[in-house]
């Protein structure tokens, strides 16, 4: 076993453990520092080689910071993609109260200076359904990023701090290659540090 693997396998046997959160980042944060050890620092170069495509989020323990009564967020279809040109959607299923699932996305735009990952919520969209596997999240992102919505919806969303539209934030990438991607960010409420681990993916799995 490799310490990237090890990663990996931890992120995904706690992605839904919301209990041990603590726990699990300090086992993370050990293996992390292990593997950026070996690995060369984050720079603009390797991001524009490895971080334009989809990415799933397998393991974060960023704060829910929806107001209570909403809907629950489902932790194993948190999506993203990314292209070269500073753009991003950012998928996540919600589970609303009747048990429905609904698909919310937020579109962002983003610089990157050295590793720090600078993005800003700029749109928002829903479709009444589901991210069902085998899916493709390119043509998802597509519908967005040419305006075709076909599939989702443009919605209107509150601007920050009583809505996520022009909330800011700064992913520190500590590590990132061909299929993972690890970084670290201020929470935009609290400032409190959130770590995040992402997996390569084509589809929604």
């Amino acid at each position: 076993h490799t310490i990237k693997q090890d990663i990996i396998t931890l992120a995904k046997a706690n992605t839904t453990n919301v209990v041990n959160q603590t726990e699990v980042r300090k086992l993370l944060e050990q293996m992390k520092y292990q593997l950026e050890c070996k690995s060369k620092k984050v720079d603009v170069a390797t991001w524009l080689q490895y971080s334009p495509g989809a990415w799933r989020q397998i393991w974060s323990d960023e704060a829910d910071n929806s107001p209570s009564g909403s809907p629950q967020r489902d932790l194993e279809k948190i999506f993203q993609i990314v292209i070269a040109e500073g753009r991003a959607v950012n998928f996540g299923v919600r589970i609303m109260p009747d048990g429905s699932r609904v698909t919310f996305a937020l579109g962002a735009k983003g610089t990157v200076v050295d590793n720090i990952q600078t993005t800003e919520i700029v749109d928002g969209f829903v479709r009444s359904a589901d991210l069902n596997s085998g899916e493709s999240l390119q043509i998802l992102a597509d519908d967005i990023f040419n305006k075709s919505y076909l599939i989702f919806t443009p919605v209107t969303l509150g601007t920050f701090p009583q809505g996520p539209i022009g909330a800011k934030s700064d992913l520190t990438l500590s590590y990132l290659d061909d299929n993972l991607k690890i970084g670290t960010a201020p929470n935009v409420y609290s400032g409190k540090s959130e770590m995040f681990v992402l997996e390569r993916v084509i589809t929604v799995q």
